[in-house]
């Protein structure tokens, strides 16, 4: 069962975030910490649990995209809205104890899934999942396309995304990993 610490004001949250956790048997081990959505300093709490080494989903509240996309820039692996039922609650603590993420929209736009070429895939998974540490020069090497083609691969999965150009790739990398990989329908 994994260890689940909950971070808020209210002990309500906190009883319900415990007797709904006591109901899971067989998880993966990990620190997960749950957050309440609704606290005030929810920014600085997650960078604190972040660096504290625990995985956070955050609970609760109602949180515009823009709003999820800088927790998870933070470091957040999951957010589920107040709105959701026990067991999306529940499905989102055994992923994200079992180092997963778990996001129940496409926050990168607020809308419905664009999908990917299977290029823009292909490009994708490799520079932002299988080859982080390589520079993108080397990635089109390994694909065995051009740079300047992998370039503007990954330029049309970041607008397809929503997501600025200026953005980091791990920054990049969390949000592809958090709403592409879960959002997609199988092949």
């Amino acid at each position: 069962m994994p260890q689940v610490l909950v971070v808020s004001r209210h002990r309500q949250f906190t009883a319900l975030i415990h007797w709904a956790t006591n109901t899971l048997r067989t998880v993966p081990a990990g620190n997960v910490a749950v957050v309440d959505g609704t606290l005030p300093e929810l920014e600085n709490d997650v960078v604190d649990l972040v660096r504290d080494s625990y995985r956070v989903l955050v609970y609760g509240g109602v949180l515009h995209s823009s709003r999820v996309l800088r927790l998870m820039d933070l470091g957040v692996r999951g957010y589920v809205p107040e709105t959701a039922t026990l067991p999306v609650l529940l499905t989102a603590v055994k992923s994200i104890a079992a180092d997963g993420t778990h996001l129940p929209f496409d926050p990168a736009s607020g809308r419905s899934y664009i999908p990917l070429t299977t290029a823009e895939e292909i490009a994708a998974d490799a520079y932002f999942l299988n080859d982080e540490e390589l520079p993108r020069v080397e990635v089109a090497k390994r694909l065995g396309i051009a740079d300047s083609t992998l370039r503007n691969q990954l330029a049309s999965v970041r607008r397809k995304l929503g997501i600025p150009p200026q953005a980091s790739r791990t920054a990049v990398s969390r949000r592809y990993r958090a709403t592409v990989r879960q959002a997609a329908p199988s092949r």
